[in-house]
């Protein structure tokens, strides 16, 4: 049996007020702790997409530099090729080798057996 007088009315409002409250309360708090795992799995997903990327771009940065380092090579080659080619003698030695391009007076007998490099000269008919 209860009692109905002021006093315990007065207490079984704030007991349902407290409860409602409480209520107000646990809801508020999941809410938030939802959103923050939200926010959390989010950032997570970010930050291994970036690890991926970051390590792709890794990978492109050394293949670039293997690239560039080819090239630069290549440029070195070639410059040196257009100095040979800019001397006169090392053009007289090619035309002379590949050409058989002789001097006046010389004579030049090619005894290789379908090797071009292996020819023989003579110089005003004088074998070596």
């Amino acid at each position: 049996m209860k009692l109905l007088n002021s006093y315990t009315r007065k207490k079984e409002s704030e007991k349902k007020v407290l409860t409602g409250e409480q209520r107000v309360s646990r809801r508020r708090t999941v809410l938030v702790s939802s959103l923050m795992l939200v926010v959390a799995g989010i950032l997570l997903v970010m930050a291994l997409h970036q690890h991926n990327q970051n390590s792709f771009l890794k990978e492109e940065v050394v293949s670039n530099e293997e690239i560039l380092e080819n090239k630069i090579t290549e440029a070195r080659d070639l410059e040196q090729q257009i100095k040979q080619l800019n001397d006169d003698n090392y053009i007289m030695r090619i035309a002379r080798s590949e050409f058989f391009l002789s001097e006046e007076g010389e004579i030049i007998f090619n005894l290789s057996d379908g090797n071009d490099d292996e020819s023989v000269t003579t110089e005003d008919g004088k074998g070596e």
